[in-house]
């Protein structure tokens, strides 16, 4: 039997893996439309917890959002990306998976223990604030978040969408909208806003956990559980890495040009197409892991091209709808002519996204994920100074292009790492005429007056030309 089922885990021969062209683009359109639903859904709910909070409690859910993020990448212990892994390629194959849910989920419930336990000592020394409610349901939150987080890459590894993403949304939206009508009723607070959060997280973990146990047999074993780790492990500075590049390039914006939360508005308007890279992620990364290594260079070339037009036409649609965005998420007072460029620079991130995210599929694959320990925060930390030593000159158009530095860089450093890893080195291939349609929408966008009227008709025009140029001749690729 191949990996995935109830057997040993070992690669699918040629042309066994099942997978339609069809069906991936079906399960990567549920995955991003899943990914997409939290993005849509905290620009709505942020405008509104900020008029329904004074600033000082508005500054509680800040701070607990911050250790939420950060919480459920410790607590995961990197655990994901080995469970999916053991699903396709591991000698357990699905029940070797299910068993790593299980121990993952005690390990995530050890840690957040004794973040709990020693939170009066490190919350003050890490967080300059006293060790409160508010921050305990944080960690609490962060315990459920990182056991969704194990659950969605068992389910990933089993091609079930669906439940993945209902998981998903149990944390990202239904916690917020009920954090939302607790604050409506009368409960003004910051700590009842955390406390909806973290029973969202918390009951989606539940849910995951009985998803998992219903699923089938189990395999659990200490060798499994130490192979997994060492795999996961390796993969927490790069995680913590990925979220830090956001927040130290507000820091230098607030430092050095005293416009920290224009920057925030700028990086995470940039930074929305690389959702959708990370949402075609969950079907793309599976379908290389269970591709034959004799065809898995072609399936990550073939794939690769057509996940980077998809990409392209997103990044040129933002770049073009840069006026309208910042407008929409700021008012008249903030800069919005100066953040145009910083958004639209910003934005490439996306597409060196696809070129790391490529190359880390076969680091993956390779069990070599010490690499990514390295690479991610020496390319974010190159990716600041630059910011430093640019933002006195250049203002947020520094800070948009350091971000986008950063993924030039990750996806450098991640290709050559492969080359290194791999028995056989894997090609990147060039796309001139995405990359072209990219940089011209980019130009546009800059260029074009961001007036209202027939320039924004204009500006929709060309996204709409952009995107038929990337996205017709997708019909004939999946075929492929």
């Amino acid at each position: 039997m191949t990996a995935g089922h109830d057997g040993a885990g070992v690669e699918p021969a040629a042309g066994t893996t099942g997978d339609s062209p069809r069906r991936v683009a079906s399960r990567a359109a549920i995955y991003t439309a899943g990914s997409a639903a939290p993005a849509v859904a905290s620009l709505v709910v942020i405008p509104l917890i900020t008029r329904l909070l004074s600033q000082r409690e508005y500054d509680v859910v800040a701070l607990g959002t911050v250790v939420v993020q950060v919480g459920v990448i410790l607590v995961a212990l990197g655990m994901g990306a080995a469970i999916t892994r053991e699903y396709i390629l591991g000698e357990a194959g699905a029940r070797g998976a299910r068993g790593l849910v299980v121990q993952s989920s005690l390990i995530s419930v050890l840690v957040a223990g004794l973040a709990l336990a020693l939170g009066p000592l490190w919350g003050p020394a890490v967080l300059g604030r006293p060790w409160d409610a508010a921050l305990a349901l944080a960690v609490v939150a962060s315990l459920g978040g990182g056991v969704v987080i194990v659950v969605q890459a068992y389910l990933r590894g089993a091609e079930r969408p669906v439940p993945f993403v209902l998981l998903a949304a149990g944390g990202t939206l239904v916690g917020p909208a009920v954090g939302l009508v607790v604050v409506l009723l009368g409960q003004r607070t910051g700590t009842a806003y955390l406390a909806a959060l973290a029973a969202g997280y918390v009951l989606s973990a539940l849910a995951g956990v009985a998803v998992t146990l219903r699923s089938g047999p189990r395999d659990t074993s200490w060798v499994g559980l130490r192979r997994a780790l060492r795999l996961g492990a390796p993969t927490v500075p790069h995680q913590i890495a990925i979220y830090v590049a956001i927040a130290g390039l507000v820091v230098v914006a607030d430092r050095l040009l005293d416009a920290g939360g224009t920057a925030n508005i700028v990086l995470t308007l940039g930074a929305g197409a690389t959702v959708l890279t990370g949402a075609l992620n969950n079907a793309w990364a599976p379908l290389i892991y269970k591709e034959p290594p004799a065809t898995r260079h072609a399936r990550l070339t073939s794939t690769t091209r057509v996940i980077l037009r998809v990409v392209g036409a997103l990044v040129a649609a933002v770049c073009l709808a840069a006026p309208l965005l910042v407008k929409i998420a700021s008012p008249p007072t903030y800069d919005h002519e100066a953040m145009v460029p910083a958004v639209v620079l910003a934005s490439f991130s996306a597409v060196a996204s696809v070129y790391y995210l490529a190359s880390s599929h076969l680091i993956l694959v390779r069990g070599r994920t010490g690499v990514l320990s390295v690479s991610t925060p020496a390319a974010v930390g190159l990716g600041i100074v630059a910011a430093v030593l640019a933002a006195p000159v250049w203002g947020l158009v520094a800070v948009g292009a350091s971000y986008a530095v950063m993924y030039l860089l990750l996806a450098l450093f991640t290709t050559v790492a492969q080359a290194v890893l791999v028995d056989r080195p894997w090609r990147p291939p060039l796309a001139p005429v995405t990359l072209a349609v990219v940089v011209a929408c980019a130009a546009a966008a800059v260029l074009l007056p961001t007036a209202t009227g027939w320039w924004t008709v204009l500006r929709a025009a060309v996204a709409l030309l952009a995107a038929a140029v990337l996205l017709a001749p997708l019909r004939t690729a999946l075929r492929r």
